[in-house]
């Protein structure tokens, strides 16, 4: 049976803007799921990849940057609590403890590798962040005597930071 393009396109609004599943998509439009993964494939073969859209619009998502957020926020807790562990963890050997640690490190720079990616912003504001403490700890160190100034300019001056986007 031969849809009309129209169902092409709605299909496709589904799938890509929605983010329905593929089956869900096609169940709601009375489209058999072999022929919309045909539609997908044909318009891949085209140059209209619909992952890599659907992908694209799901980065421009607040509630995708959100979730993006909490998913690092878990995982850095999930890290700490490891390092916890493994830190009281006398029962194991040099050798384990430091194919962990490697395993570990691999793993935390491969998530904040992604999550950069992902999130460009919140990664520009880490940096702004440690400057900042860096800054502070040196005025300390060296400048006691001017720490009441830099307080008085720090909270406005991290205003102006997150105004700069």
């Amino acid at each position: 049976m031969a849809h009309p393009g129209e169902k092409r396109a709605q299909l496709r609004g589904l799938y890509v803007f929605q983010r329905l599943p593929m089956e869900t998509a096609c169940k709601k439009l009375g489209v058999p799921r072999s022929t919309g993964n045909r539609w997908k494939q044909e318009a891949a073969d085209k140059g209209d990849d619909w992952d890599t859209v659907r992908a694209a619009v799901a980065l421009g998502d607040d509630n995708f940057a959100s979730l993006g957020k909490k998913l690092l926020e878990d995982y850095l807790v999930q890290h700490q609590a490891t390092m916890d562990l493994l830190r009281d963890a006398k029962e194991m050997g040099p050798r384990e403890r430091a194919e962990t640690l490697a395993s570990m490190s691999d793993s935390f720079n491969k998530t904040m590798a992604s999550f950069k990616r992902l999130a460009p912003d919140l990664d520009r504001q880490a940096v702004q962040i440690d400057v900042l403490q860096r800054f502070v700890t040196f005025a300390k160190a060296k400048y006691p005597q001017h720490l009441a100034a830099l307080a008085e300019m720090l909270e406005p001056f991290g205003e102006e930071l997150a105004k700069a986007r």
